[in-house]
């Protein structure tokens, strides 16, 4: 995940994560800004600990090949800071679980692809129990978001004798290199905090209870798809 998009990230955590402010804005650039007195005699919140995560899926899912209850996982994209001064690391796990997996056979609308997401285990330290729905999914960052094709502007046979003055003699001239008629590939889009639904993924769609939905044969996500997570922080395990 870029700079940029890490930015956004962290502007977006306030309800979730404090990075520090003093610390985040001298990695920003930016001048930190001061707390009132009034915002510093306010009451801790007492609910739990909430807001989005990125991720990226580290094992390719399909829902064809899936069933429920079998194990899903993920990697923290980027450092996250809690309120209470804890710290969840880049590199983190989130893992979770398989709810619904669905191919789709005749007389069905969709695949369909649910799970869910219920611990993050740092790389060293406490293990916390989570409850981790999605939120947002797009490709992998390293993947174009289109490899379209463009029509030749002309037949290769014809541009040969055009270079020969325009002459047919009867014998067909070398063809000519295969010219690469492919779009320019645009850069797959960077989700952020405020990402929802599928973004960026062809046949594609975010249901209610974070069911993704595909009127494909089934709903498959490449290893290293980006994701948003809701999570909700339960308790840590001791």
């Amino acid at each position: 995940m870029t700079r940029s998009a890490n930015h956004l990230f962290v502007v977006a955590l306030a309800a979730f994560f404090s990075l520090g402010q003093a610390a985040y804005a001298a990695q920003a650039g930016q001048t930190p800004v001061q707390t009132s007195a009034a915002q510093q005699a306010a009451p801790a919140n007492n609910t739990n600990p909430h807001g989005p995560v990125p991720a990226e899926l580290t094992k390719a899912l399909d829902s064809k090949k899936l069933k429920e209850g079998d194990p899903v996982t993920a990697r923290v994209t980027a450092e996250l800071h809690m309120r209470d001064g804890g710290v969840i690391p880049r590199g983190s796990t989130l893992v979770g679980h398989v709810t619904e997996a669905k191919a789709r056979s005749k007389g069905d609308p969709q695949a369909e692809l649910g799970f869910v997401f219920d611990k993050i285990m740092p790389p060293a330290g406490k293990e916390m129990v989570i409850k981790g729905v999605l939120q947002a999914v797009g490709p992998n960052p390293s993947q174009s978001s289109s490899e379209a094709t463009v029509p030749p502007s002309s037949d290769p046979t014809t541009m040969a004798r055009t270079q020969t003055g325009g002459m047919d003699s009867g014998t067909v001239p070398p063809p000519m290199p295969p010219l690469d008629t492919r779009a320019p590939r645009s850069p797959a889009p960077v989700l952020t905090a405020q990402s929802k639904g599928a973004v960026g993924i062809k046949n594609l769609e975010l249901g209610e209870n974070s069911l993704l939905l595909s009127k494909g044969k089934e709903v498959k996500l490449d290893s290293g798809t980006q994701m948003i997570v809701a999570v909700e922080i339960q308790v840590p395990v001791e």
